[in-house]
């Protein structure tokens, strides 16, 4: 199955069938799915691939792609601050299942990453869903794209809304 996401304005992926082995950790106010060690391999890992990324004071979400290959390198999805009722959180849906696949950017192209504005938890926060905003919980989902290990981007009308 061919998919082709939207993130960001007019930026586009298409999904792949190779999800990123890495496993994600939370690191303050975000879940990071990258390899980098320190600050020197993380300012050599933003100069060598292209994406979104944070500048100054703002903090959207972060996707980095390869220069060559345009496949997704790494993520950082900022935790939001504002969580949802748990009637709300109750409305999240379970399907459809999570499809394993990586990012293959459409062109090489820096571009911004909109973060989640509500933050939806389980009990006991097993599982933690960031979304745009609740609207996305009046329709169905189109699909769950597992790009890392219990991470998964959610999609609905050809975008990645949480």
């Amino acid at each position: 199955m061919t998919m082709k996401l939207s993130l960001g304005g007019d930026w586009r992926a298409m999904v792949t069938d190779d999800p990123l082995h890495i496993t994600p950790r939370f690191d303050g106010d975000s879940v990071r799915v990258m390899r980098y060690a320190d600050v020197q391999e993380r300012e050599g890992f933003f100069v060598d691939s292209f994406g979104s990324r944070q500048w100054l004071w703002d903090a959207p979400d972060v996707l980095r792609f390869d220069q060559a290959d345009r496949q997704l390198l790494g993520a950082e999805f900022q935790l939001p601050e504002e969580s949802a009722s748990a009637e709300d959180a109750a409305r999240l849906p379970l399907t459809p299942t999570v499809r394993p696949g990586g990012l293959r950017a459409d062109e090489v192209r820096d571009f911004r990453h909109e973060m989640c504005t509500v933050l939806c938890r389980v009990p006991g926060d097993a599982v933690l869903t960031g979304l745009r905003d609740l609207e996305v919980l009046d329709e169905p989902l189109g699909a769950r794209i597992g790009i890392a290990p219990d991470v998964a981007l959610l999609v609905q009308h050809g975008s990645v809304v949480g």
